[in-house]
């Protein structure tokens, strides 16, 4: 079901859903990634249109929909580059965490 897994100390699931992107990442750190994310893609355009977060045994599961603001799909370039901006800040919250 989710696509392009990224592990290391943190697991990072992409998931097209329609237009919108799901992104789960989960972390062995209990310090949300919500607020660095939510700014990298504001200046792409995109919003935060759902939000949830849930303990897990080694830290947390962050589960974030994300939405154009212009009510457009994230799609071809827009989505590689939604992915690439959430990608260094889902890792490196890692360490600092």
């Amino acid at each position: 079901m989710f696509e392009d897994i990224v592990e290391t100390e943190a697991q990072v699931h992409f998931e097209q859903q329609g237009s919108d992107l799901e992104v789960e990442i989960g972390r062995n750190s209990r310090s949300p990634v919500i607020s660095a994310l939510q700014r990298a893609v504001f200046a792409l355009g995109i919003v935060v249109s759902s939000y949830q977060v849930r303990l897990a045994a080694q830290g947390l599961v962050e589960r974030v929909v994300l939405t154009r603001r212009d009510g457009g799909a994230i799609q071809g370039s827009l989505n590689a580059a939604t992915r690439a901006a959430i990608l260094p800040i889902a890792l490196s919250e890692v360490s600092t965490g």
